[in-house]
C-alpha cells in the first residue's frame, strides 16, 4: 500500500463525520477539568503599579583642583636655607639622603616636595620666564632637551651681574652639592615651584 498524498489526507478528514457534545457545564470532561484546575492555580495579576527599584544616591565630585595648587606654601627663604645646609653633600646617581644625593633629589628637598625628575618637576612647578627668577625657583633641563639625554636642574640664588649673563646657583653636581656663580644658559627651563611665596 503507497502511502496517501496529503491533498488526499485533507480530503479524508474533511468528510469525516463530525460529532459534537454538549456539557452540561457541571462536569468537565478530563481536559476540559485539566485546563479549569490549571487557570485556578495561577497566581493572579496585580493591577498595582510595578515596583520600581530605589534611586541610586546622587554622587556629588570634589571640584576639580586649579592650576597651581599642589604642594604646601613654602617661602623663598626657606628654601635657600634648607639648600645650604645641604652644602657638601656628595654626589651619588639616583641618591635620596644625606649620605648621597642627585640633582633632582637636592632641588626636591630644597623645595620640600617628594622625590621628582628633571622631566616630572612640571607637576609640582610652572615655567616662567628669564627675567622673573627669583631666589628659590630652578633651573631645569629635562632629558628630553639635554644633547646627552642626561638632565640636570639648578636652584637658583640670584643674578651676579646687571646684564643677567650670570648668576649664583645651588647645585648638586660631582663631586658634592655647591653654591657657585656660573654662565646663564638658555637650554635650561626657569620654573617656579607651586605655593612657593616670599619672604
Amino acid at each position: 500500500m503507497t502511502r496517501p498524498t496529503p491533498a488526499a489526507l485533507a480530503f479524508a478528514r474533511s468528510t469525516l463525520p463530525v460529532r459534537r457534545v454538549a456539557s452540561n457545564g457541571t462536569v468537565p470532561s478530563g481536559f476540559a477539568a485539566l485546563l479549569k484546575a490549571a487557570a485556578q492555580n495561577q497566581p493572579k495579576r496585580s493591577t498595582a503599579q510595578p515596583q520600581v527599584a530605589s534611586k541610586a544616591p546622587e554622587i556629588y565630585h570634589a571640584a576639580m583642583l586649579s592650576a597651581g595648587v599642589g604642594p604646601a606654601p613654602i617661602t623663598r627663604s626657606e628654601i635657600i636655607n634648607t639648600a645650604q645646609q645641604l652644602m657638601n653633600v656628595p654626589y651619588v646617581w639616583g641618591g635620596t639622603s644625606a649620605t648621597g644625593l642627585d640633582c633632582s633629589a637636592f632641588v626636591s628637598k630644597a623645595w620640600d616636595v617628594a622625590r621628582h625628575t628633571t622631566d616630572t618637576f612640571s607637576s609640582v612647578a610652572s615655567p616662567i620666564s628669564k627675567d622673573e627668577l627669583q631666589a628659590g625657583d630652578a633651573l631645569n633641563l629635562t632629558t628630553g632637551r639635554d644633547p646627552e639625554g642626561d638632565g640636570h636642574v639648578r636652584l637658583f640664588e640670584s643674578w651676579a651681574n646687571p646684564e643677567h649673563t650670570k648668576m649664583y646657583v645651588y647645585e648638586e653636581t660631582p663631586p658634592r652639592s655647591v653654591h657657585h656663580m656660573i654662565n646663564w644658559d638658555p637650554k635650561y627651563q626657569p620654573m617656579r615651584r607651586n605655593n612657593v611665596v616670599d619672604g
